[in-house]
């Protein structure tokens, strides 16, 4: 039996039709734990962006690596080796290495390796305030770099969809700046519309759930004015290299080479 999905308000559920005449449901959950969702159905598979400490990576990250079946950083051990960048196969070493050491744009994909677990893989995400993000970025205060958010958006959605075949996905809003309160709309707009071209080319998706830690986004509100401009556009294949190590794919992007 099906488990119960959480019961929301009718203002944080919405939904939109695909060309393939699916209805995607997108909701936009503020507040409630990843243990919650998961456990509830709610979602199945998780995109995050590579920020740990007081994040939201942070608060998930027990319960995914006991989900998962992945270790957690060894607090003593790392301060004792004088907070070491060796790339080690937990959470927090692998995000800090999306985060803070590696110059190329790379999805981590961390499949579950256990049988009961909630969730089927979680995706570390770059955002803009990884190390990649700086050569797209054109000044603290500008926009934010379209081609970023929209592909590794759209790459992620597609990795856990394809290769996990996960159909209920959880995402982040790919912003340093979320902690204040504040979700700069073009973020949501272009994960939106990355979320709209996958679902238009790739059917099976039944939702997409933004996941909040403090209100301020705005993704439903987004989707409608997509609907009501018509401006969806369409998508243009890139160039992706994955390299498999520890049982996990490191996804590499480029958009500037043509694809396969």
């Amino acid at each position: 039996m099906n488990k119960p999905y959480l019961i929301l308000q009718k203002e944080n559920v919405g939904s939109f039709r695909s060309e393939l005449g699916e209805d995607i449901v997108i909701n936009h959950i503020v507040g409630y734990t990843i243990s919650t969702l998961a456990e509830n159905g709610q979602i199945d598979s998780i995109i995050v962006d590579a920020e740990d400490g007081f994040s939201q990576l942070g608060k998930m990250r027990e319960f995914v690596s006991l989900d998962l079946g992945i270790d957690r950083r060894n607090l003593f051990q790392y301060v004792m080796d004088g907070f070491s960048g060796k790339l080690e196969r937990n959470l927090s070493s692998l995000a800090d290495w999306v985060r803070h050491r590696r110059p190329e744009v790379t999805l981590v994909a961390i499949p579950s390796a256990m049988k009961r677990g909630q969730l089927k893989g979680l995706i570390l995400s770059p955002y803009d305030g990884a190390k990649c993000y700086l050569r797209f970025a054109q000044g603290e205060y500008a926009k934010p770099h379209r081609d970023f958010i929209y592909n590794v958006t759209y790459e992620s959605i597609s990795y856990a969809h394809l290769v996990w075949g996960a159909k209920n996905i959880g995402l982040t809003h790919f912003s340093r700046n979320k902690f204040k309160n504040y979700y700069h709309p073009d973020v949501t707009s272009c994960q939106i519309e990355a979320i709209m071209h996958f679902c238009n080319q790739q059917s099976g998706v039944e939702s997409i759930t933004f996941i909040d830690d403090s209100e301020g986004n705005m993704p439903l509100k987004i989707i409608n004015e997509f609907h009501r401009s018509k401006l969806a556009g369409s998508h243009r294949p890139i160039r992706k290299e994955i390299i498999s190590f520890w049982g996990i794919d490191f996804v590499d992007l480029d958009w500037n080479a043509a694809s396969p």
